[in-house]
């Protein structure tokens, strides 16, 4: 399975390249949003690495149409100039009957199925390439019927999962979904986030995925149900830090996920 890191903020540049150079990570995994004013061929020249490509706010499903063409036509010339190992983006809600959220916010899966598979179609179309879907870190009782959505959208309409490992743990202790539950989908997918989490502060306390500590043990051991599933050498799994950027960490908890994910570390 490949190793990748995520590229966020351009103040953490050098020490993707670093991690690169030292081969510590075999890819780059760019919040596109970030960088959607940049130059396409700047970009694909910005690391010697491949990329991914992870939209955060396309909001496919709430968007309108024209404005939809027009992000499309931006994310289009930034694929066909970066040839991206996958593009990824979220099925989640960012407005509720108008406002817009501070959060986004879990679909409900069951009542929603129909108009999304519509949306994840057309949204593919547009891009015109295969999107790699992430799971939502249910906080409500209502993520217990994330697995089979997911499941049923792959099938309706050829997409697939980007499994963020750290946020089925979180939905495990928000909503008591069983890691297991997931099992199918993990087999299926082939692009993968993992982060730290950690606990809210208001109550009653939930789990965030926060990308700001190491792994938990909880983690990795769900890393390790993760690794006996998937036999794909290509595979994907990109380490998420938008917080506490200490290098030393980070590269401590990298050289872990290798050695989780079945591969010693590569750095010379």
């Amino acid at each position: 399975m490949r190793i990748g890191f995520n590229f966020t903020l351009g103040a953490t540049a050098p020490m993707v390249r670093r991690l690169i150079a030292a081969g510590r990570i075999d890819y780059v995994e760019l919040l596109v949003d970030n960088f959607l004013a940049v130059p396409p061929a700047q970009i694909a020249a910005a690391f010697d690495a491949p990329v991914g490509l992870h939209i955060m706010f396309s909001k496919f499903m709430e968007r309108p149409e024209a404005e939809l063409d027009e992000l499309a036509m931006r994310l289009t010339a930034i694929i066909r100039e970066t040839r991206p190992i996958y593009v990824s983006d979220h099925i989640a809600r960012f407005t509720h009957r108008g406002r817009h959220l501070l959060h986004l916010a879990e679909i409900d899966y069951p009542g929603a199925f129909e108009r999304v598979a519509d949306r994840v179609a057309r949204w593919q179309d547009r891009l015109g390439c295969t999107i790699a879907f992430e799971n939502y870190p249910s906080i409500m009782d209502g993520g217990r019927d994330a697995p089979d959505f997911f499941r049923r959208l792959t099938a309706r309409t050829g997409c697939t999962v980007l499994f963020d490992v750290s946020n089925a743990v979180c939905a495990t202790h928000n909503c008591g979904l069983p890691f297991e539950a997931w099992t199918e989908v993990i087999r299926s997918a082939r692009q993968f986030h993992v982060a730290g989490y950690d606990h809210s502060v208001g109550q009653p306390p939930i789990v965030l995925d926060t990308h700001d500590r190491a792994l938990a043990a909880d983690t990795r051991a769900a890393l390790a149900l993760c690794r006996a599933l998937v036999t794909d050498p290509e595979a994907t799994i990109t380490y998420e830090r938008d917080d506490d950027l200490d290098e030393d960490r980070i590269i401590a908890d990298i050289d872990t996920l290798r050695a989780v994910m079945g591969r010693e570390p590569a750095h010379v």
